[in-house]
């Protein structure tokens, strides 16, 4: 067995690439990297395993239709279902974001005729000199672990699995089972090109490292593949603390946090509210502020999202979903009570505002009026309302940010009322009096 299927079965044995009896879409370029893919999925797999798919970007003309008919001319050959598709990238990008444009092409068409064809997973052919170049282009942008982890070698594509069998392979390894097996290739002259950052990354960059180290991208890889591993216990640690939705958590917790797994809570935090993956540049910003023992910091973060330092807890939350949240306890007294620029609390009279956002309206305890105040929730908080004790975190799970975030009216006992609830059972028992919780917007 050659080193490169050899390596393939490893590849698939160690990362779960391929589920038994499914089939995979191999994206084929009809270069040297694709070619050695497809041919040794299908002996791997079997042709019926697998298909084939070629996207012309038409920016080569007649070079690029003679790479089409190539891949063709090799799947008619050879017994492999392809599939087609041209796509005019430089109309699609209008001149900018080239290569993002091209890319979120690609895993689109990619997506949409896995789908069709039944394809459990998308085969692409990213080697071990691809990892380095990419390692090469985060570390020159500033990346943190994510991008010294490189290419992963699996990864979710909604429902599918986009998977890189040849991720551990050099170009020695492509360029010595081609040879073995007789097999042909096209060349892209663009990726002669300088003026691309990749492009300059592999003609000038990486050539200078091989003087160095003949075997860097093998190395770089063993490197990659540990920092992924310890990134994924990190990310661990941060999901066991951090719920799925969760967008807000205790100050005094994070600020114990060594710098790796507070940046991690954060980001969980940020992917909760509806992020990707929070960029180095505002996860520093945010840890500087926590580290420094600030409060009232706010930062707008991409997507919409902002983030806010208030009370005892960072959250999380969009720009259409501003916080209600308390940064402390506040007394409240008979009459009209202004706890906040959005929030008005009126004790035993009749509500003065006429328009509100968000109206609810109790009847309390009068006892409660020694020592009733508003004040934040806190987390594995509980009362008892309707005949059952319950958890407030439990109730509001899934609960849009406002909800999650109002605050709460207590007496000495605790948790009296949350207004989107009712009020604490044994408290109807006694004399009462009105309550009115008022929102504006």
């Amino acid at each position: 067995m050659s080193d490169l299927l050899e390596k393939l079965r490893q590849a698939d044995s160690t990362y779960a690439l391929y589920p038994e009896n499914k089939k995979t879409l191999v994206g084929f370029s009809g270069g040297a990297d694709s070619m050695a893919l497809l041919h040794a999925l299908a002996h791997a797999l079997g042709r019926e395993n697998v298909a084939a798919v070629h996207i012309n970007h038409m920016l080569r003309g007649a070079q690029a239709d003679a790479d089409e008919r190539f891949c063709e001319q090799y799947c008619r050959e050879n017994g492999i279902e392809i599939y087609v598709r041209r796509v005019d990238v430089n109309a699609v990008c209008g001149g900018k974001g080239f290569e993002e444009a091209a890319r979120n092409v690609r895993y689109e068409i990619f997506e949409r005729i896995a789908r069709e064809t039944g394809c459990a997973t998308v085969s692409l052919a990213h080697t071990a000199d691809d990892n380095l170049e990419t390692v090469i282009f985060h570390l020159c942008r500033g990346a943190g672990a994510a991008g010294i982890s490189g290419i992963p070698p699996k990864r979710p594509l909604h429902g599918l699995a986009v998977v890189r069998p040849l991720i551990d392979c050099t170009r020695e390894d492509i360029l010595a089972y081609l040879a073995e097996n007789g097999l042909s290739h096209c060349t892209d002259a663009t990726n002669d090109d300088i003026t691309y950052t990749r492009n300059f990354i592999r003609g000038r960059i990486v050539p200078l490292m091989r003087e160095i180290n003949p075997e860097v991208s093998r190395t770089v890889r063993n490197t990659s593949t540990a920092i992924a591993a310890l990134s994924a216990h990190i990310e661990a640690q941060a999901q066991a603390m951090i719920g799925a939705d969760d967008l807000s958590y205790p100050l005094a917790l994070l600020r114990e946090m060594d710098d790796a797994l507070l940046y991690a809570a954060v980001n969980r935090l940020y992917q909760n509210a509806g992020g990707m993956a929070l960029p180095a540049e505002n996860a520093k910003k945010i840890i500087a502020y926590l580290k420094a023992g600030k409060r009232g910091g706010r930062f707008a973060l991409p997507h919409g999202i902002k983030a806010e330092v208030r009370g005892d807890r960072l959250r999380f939350f969009t720009g259409t979903e501003e916080p209600l949240s308390l940064t402390e306890e506040i007394p409240l007294v008979l009459g009209e009570n202004r706890v906040s620029d959005r929030i008005f609390v009126y004790v035993g009279v009749p509500s003065q505002r006429q328009e509100a956002a968000y109206a609810r309206t109790a009847r309390i305890p009068l006892a409660s009026l020694s020592r009733l105040m508003i004040r934040p929730r806190g987390d594995g908080e509980r009362y008892r309302f309707g005949g059952m004790t319950r958890t407030l975190k439990k109730l509001l799970c899934g609960a849009e940010t406002a909800k999650k975030s109002r605050p709460v009216i207590c007496d000495e006992q605790g948790i009296l009322w949350h207004p989107d609830f009712s009020v604490r059972d044994e408290s109807m028992d006694e004399d009462t009096i009105e309550i009115h919780y008022i929102e504006i917007t």
